[in-house]
């Protein structure tokens, strides 16, 4: 009788109970992990806080959908440092651990293919938010490596569930692993990277020097956007780079290189951006094509540019934006 009933509770499993006061303790952890996972997911590359300040820097959108393309590129590249590969492939896995947990336990009597889909969707829907609001790079890779920490989450749900001999000591299990992998994923952020803790009390604040002389010539209103790859004469070299890529961009060119060309009357101008603790500092100024020239050469790095072309000629530039990083 008693091994009959057992089996009958593993094929029906009772809704988890507990006290109310370690259920509510089990959400409250949940909903401060769900915060700092949607700070680290959505807001590592651009801060909430610079989404209120237009101009600052251009949207980042780039998709791959080529699955384990990324997480190859980053043992086989040269240019790819070890340490920041291994802590974007952890990370990406130990951020899902706590929600394949909750998601085991919210759906505690459904089968665990439930969790997985859950897990997957909920990925996915991450993945996919990135690439509408430009927010940086969608890839399938860390949708396969979140679904490989929820599994381990999921995992875990499992394990503490067939350890533990009450619900109010299973609920405990729960509440304290949360606490001990919250302290140290928390102490490991700060270390690495402090600005992504969503209750840091740090406040940035936005500098802007000059930008009167950009009077008339809309940022969101440029034609293309794209990495200065080169200059030569009267003529600019454009890359296309999808993490710089718009919508507008998309439609207006497939090719992965265009060239511009230039005149006397072409305007440019120069954004310098720095930072200075928790200050970003962003001058505008007009300079000339020698100028533009030898910001390409004094950059490790390709400077990003905005193009705005000429009504009468879809060739040739009527102003441009390059933007250096200090």
């Amino acid at each position: 009788m008693d091994l009959k009933l057992n089996r009958n509770r593993e094929r029906n499993p009772e809704k988890p109970g507990g006290s109310r006061l370690l259920i509510f303790l089990f959400y409250l952890m949940f909903i401060a992990y769900a915060l700092i996972a949607i700070k680290v997911i959505l807001f590592k590359t651009i801060p909430f806080s610079a989404l209120l300040h237009s101009g600052i820097m251009p949207a980042l959108r780039s998709i791959n959908i080529i699955p384990f393309n990324t997480i190859i590129e980053f043992f086989t590249s040269e240019n790819i440092d070890m340490g920041r590969a291994l802590a974007n492939i952890g990370g990406n896995i130990a951020i899902f651990v706590p929600l394949g947990i909750f998601v085991a336990y919210a759906a505690h009597n459904k089968p665990f293919r439930i969790s997985f889909l859950c897990l997957l969707l909920t990925s996915f829907a991450l993945e996919v938010i990135q690439y509408v609001f430009a927010l940086g790079s969608s890839d399938i890779d860390d949708i396969l490596l979140n679904f490989a920490g929820g599994a381990i989450g999921v995992g875990i749900y499992k394990w503490f569930r067939k350890t533990t001999s009450s619900q109010n000591q299973f609920l405990m299990s729960l509440i304290g692993f949360f606490l001990v992998t919250g302290l140290l994923g928390g102490a490991v952020i700060k270390m690495i990277a402090p600005d992504l803790l969503p209750f840091s009390n740090a406040k940035v604040e936005f500098i802007y020097e000059n930008k009167e002389v950009m009077a008339g010539w809309d940022e969101a209103k440029a034609d293309l956007v794209g990495d200065l790859a080169a200059v030569e004469g009267h003529e600019v070299t454009l890359y296309m780079n999808p993490k710089l890529m718009r919508t507008t961009d998309e439609k207006r060119t497939a090719e992965e290189y265009v060239h511009i060309q230039i005149n006397d009357s072409t305007r440019i101008f120069s954004r310098l951006v720095s930072s200075d603790k928790n200050t970003v500092i962003t001058k505008y100024e007009e300079v000339t094509g020698s100028d533009m020239s030898s910001m390409l050469t004094a950059e490790n790095n390709a400077p990003s540019i905005m193009v705005w072309l000429s009504n009468e000629d879809k060739q040739v530039a009527e102003a441009i934006l390059i933007s250096v990083i200090d």
